[in-house]
């Protein structure tokens, strides 16, 4: 007569077993059905650079919520009050130099995020003007901290030939004066690879498929 142990022992064995083929299936099944994410999206790579107007003539960025408080000691002034709101209507370049060629604009927001470090939060939008992307925008948000020698802002969305982009952007400032600064965007970013219905439907802004 076989040991309710044994019996026990041997029920748990089939049972792992059991479990473990369930698993390679299931592994099996998605490696076959799920195409790599390289064959799913597009890689996009893009280097411009923001002209910041801060203040006098052009000027840019303006004040729009002056904050309650209190005033941030690692900031100068304007904007150096905790929960200052400026908002940016900037232009886009394809070199730092501000006469360079033209590619687009950023409009957007950000507002002092901290009462004593140099931390913005930031939500802006890259329309494109002129390349395979134009009337196309993305869309990134994130912190901005004035310490760190790059900035790094998630790409959470886009529209027209950048819809359903996702990645990355690195911020680098260029001051130029106390009222002017240069922006440095490198943009690490990929879209999804559209059918042949979206690219028809996309076909007036879709230029490099």
């Amino acid at each position: 007569m076989a040991s309710p142990v044994a019996n026990t022992t041997s029920s748990k064995r089939r049972r792992l077993l059991l479990l473990a083929a369930a698993v390679a299936l299931t592994i099996l099944a998605l490696t076959i059905l799920v195409p790599p994410v390289s064959a799913q999206r597009r890689p996009v790579r893009l280097r411009v650079y923001v002209q910041e107007v801060l203040g006098g003539p052009g000027q840019t960025e303006k004040l729009l919520v002056r904050g309650p408080g209190p005033e941030n000691p690692s900031l100068w002034p304007p904007h150096n009050y905790f929960g200052d709101t400026v908002v940016m209507d900037d232009l886009v370049t394809e070199g730092p130099a501000n006469d360079s060629a033209p590619v687009g604009r950023v409009y957007g927001i950000y507002m002092t995020a901290s009462m004593s470090r140099p931390v913005y939060t930031v939500s802006f939008t890259l329309l494109l003007s002129t390349g395979p992307y134009k009337g196309s925008t993305l869309v990134m948000a994130g912190i901005d901290d004035d310490s760190m020698p790059a900035r790094e802002h998630a790409v959470v969305g886009g529209t027209g030939a950048l819809r359903g982009a996702q990645g990355y952007v690195l911020g680098v400032v260029m001051p130029v004066s106390s009222q002017y600064v240069v922006m440095e965007l490198d943009v690490h970013a990929s879209v999804p690879e559209p059918t042949n219905k979206a690219k028809a439907a996309a076909s007036h802004l879709i230029m490099d498929l």
